[in-house]
């Protein structure tokens, strides 16, 4: 997907036509295709900048990856159109009918922090507007891995926090909607702690699971390390990665590391606006003096 996020921008397509283009692209692959894609998603490229076209892009291709992976399972999944105070992605299915909201989340790998006002849980649950369910999609690895509140606002909240992984391991199970809501709706317990462990919350979600299809402990457990494999490949890909720039820093002139040192620390734009308002100030000094003359 970044490489076909590279290209889009690089045709200079507005960012609704890129989107519309991944969202055809995406919807027409095939299904070995697609489970490939979705064990890689969620990891933004460490080469893309901060709030870069390439990110905003890529973004937006997982709300379109999280809404294709519903409807592969049987939902009737769009994208929201709403800009603000809202899900990334609604769906509907089943017998009896319920219908969930679903959150498509990407972070770097060489992210620190992970807190959990980033996971947005509670407002997840009130932007379910009469949904039944609310679900958010990160990778894996943008999950805390120890003790976190994150996973006890999940039960609180009633989210099931998934990874992209999961998606695949239901499409590839043959998983519908009316096996799923009981995964769905398995939140809600009480926690008499301030926090629960990341394997605690994962082992119990892949119970629940792997009773709703009906499926092995070994089967699943060879699935989720394939998972984790192709994870470790994207990880070892980031290093690579910042190997190739360090000795492309190694090779540059003074003049080339200065140059990229002041557009690193914006010193050309903060100076800018300095000046601007300096010069406001002085307009404005000037003004009140010529009012008391």
């Amino acid at each position: 997907m970044d490489g076909f996020v590279d290209q889009l921008v690089g045709e200079g397509l507005p960012f609704h036509r890129a989107a519309a283009e991944i969202d055809v692209t995406v919807r027409r692959m095939e299904s070995g295709d697609f489970s490939a894609l979705l064990v890689r998603a969620g990891c933004i490229p460490e080469r893309y900048s901060h709030d870069s076209s390439e990110e905003k892009l890529y973004a937006k291709a997982m709300d379109v990856i999280v809404a294709e992976s519903f409807r592969r399972l049987g939902y009737d999944a769009e994208v929201s159109q709403e800009r603000a105070n809202s899900a990334d992605v609604v769906a509907e299915g089943g017998r009896p009918p319920h219908s969930l909201v679903a959150d498509a989340k990407a972070f770097r790998l060489s992210r620190t922090a992970l807190n959990p006002k980033d996971y947005k849980i509670e407002a997840l649950s009130r932007w379910r507007k009469g949904a039944d369910y609310s679900v958010l999609v990160a990778p894996v690895a943008g999950y805390p891995e120890g003790e976190s509140r994150v996973y006890v606002e999940a039960d609180r909240y009633r989210v099931t926090l998934l990874s992209y992984s999961h998606l695949a391991l239901m499409i590839d199970a043959g998983a519908g909607p009316s096996q799923l809501e009981a995964v769905w709706g398995r939140g809600g317990g009480g926690h008499t702690s301030s926090t629960v462990g990341a394997a605690t919350y994962w082992s119990a979600l892949d119970s629940a699971l792997r009773e709703a299809l009906a499926w092995d402990l070994a089967d699943w457990s060879e699935a989720r390390r394939e998972y984790f494999e192709s994870l470790l490949t994207s990880a070892a890909d980031e290093l690579e990665y910042f190997g190739r720039v360090k000795e492309d820093i190694g090779a540059m002139s003074r003049e080339e590391l200065e140059r990229i040192a002041v557009d690193a620390l914006k010193i050309d734009s903060k100076v800018r606006t300095i000046r601007a308002r300096m010069a406001k100030t002085r307009t404005l000094m000037n003004a009140m003096e010529a009012r008391e003359d």
